[in-house]
């Protein structure tokens, strides 16, 4: 084992247990706090209101929030290697706008089930995947800074065929069809919260394979074929796996942006360049993330009777925060 190989596994060892340790600190912290009061004691009784509170409620929507964020900001991760640009992120580039069309016109149409929701979005991701790839690709090689346009463009587009189609059903559910557009966190149920982390499971898992040939990818299609890699098919995966943890978090939260930006940026100050550390530690710094962004929509507008999406509090933040990358990166190539 050579001495960068000792370096990274007490990097493994050490900072992924404290982002693990604080990760469960905010989940506790999300179950922990609301606005309604609790009694702890009765949580012990299985037919009690504060027990459904805390399980039914609380834990249920931490649990979503850990799921959704784990998703999003692993996804996040897997588009930057591959277009190798720190502002793509499947928000920006139309994924998740073309899931969540996927999966409103599942609603609409009565196929939108719990257990293949996240299928129909997957598609939908896929084809926006699709769609920018080929709109990037410039005599045969992909260009970044065209994708993103395109991703930019169709995500435009998209926003407005689900508020057309969001108007076009009926009152209460053209409702939910906004909220859900906005991005937002509802306590599932039990089932659903399931198949979600199976979808979002899968695609990590997939994500962890692929973690060195994401840092060949880093090199550049030249480079990446030195070292062994079979660029065309590398990307076919991580497309797939990108579009499969997209498509799983819109499918029950919607379009909630800025995730895979925020957290996969910061943690690159902590692990480095390294995927095969960034892919795990963007897991769990998404669900970090989100769980508490959630937490901050619950409680800090409790004083005037709302609560906002969490797909706002994520705007609000992570709009800022692409500014100012933006502006420390001015005069670099950012393409």
């Amino acid at each position: 084992m050579t001495q960068w190989s000792r370096l990274t596994l007490g990097r493994l060892l050490t900072r992924l247990a404290l982002l693990a340790l604080a990760t469960v600190g905010v989940l506790a912290l999300g179950v922990a706090v609301g606005v309604e009061r609790v009694n702890w004691r009765s949580c012990m009784n299985a037919d009690s209101v504060d027990r459904a509170i805390v399980v039914g409620a609380r834990l249920s929507r931490v649990l979503l929030a850990a799921v959704v964020g784990a998703g999003l900001a692993s996804s996040g991760v897997t588009f930057q290697a591959l277009l190798r640009n720190p502002m793509a992120d499947p928000y920006v580039l139309g994924v998740s706008a073309g899931a969540a069309v996927a999966a409103t016109i599942a609603i609409q149409a009565g196929a939108g089930w719990a257990e293949l929701l996240p299928l129909w979005s997957f598609v939908g991701a896929l084809a926006a995947v699709a769609l920018v790839y080929t709109v990037g690709c410039v005599r045969g090689r992909l260009v970044p800074v065209v994708a993103l346009l395109a991703g930019v463009v169709f995500n435009a587009f998209s926003g407005g065929l689900i508020v057309a189609l969001a108007f076009a059903s009926r009152g209460q559910r053209t409702q939910e069809v906004m909220l859900w557009l906005v991005g937002s966190l509802t306590s599932p149920d039990w089932h659903q919260l399931a198949m979600l982390a199976l979808w979002t499971g899968l695609g990590l898992v997939g994500l962890v394979m692929l973690a060195p040939r994401m840092n060949a990818l880093a090199l550049g299609e030249e480079g990446a074929h030195s070292v062994g890699v079979n660029v065309p098919a590398t990307r076919r995966l991580l497309f797939l796996a990108g579009s499969l943890l997209t498509g799983a978090a819109v499918a029950v939260a919607g379009p909630i942006g800025f995730v895979g930006i925020v957290v996969p940026h910061a943690l690159r100050l902590a692990f480095g360049p390294d995927h095969r550390l960034l892919v795990p530690a963007s897991a769990l710094g998404g669900a970090l993330f989100l769980s508490l962004c959630d937490t901050i929509a619950r409680l800090a507008f409790v004083p005037l009777g709302s609560e906002p999406a969490v797909g706002v509090v994520t705007a609000l933040i992570g709009g800022p925060f692409f500014l100012v990358l933006l502006w420390r990166r001015r005069g670099t190539r950012l393409f």
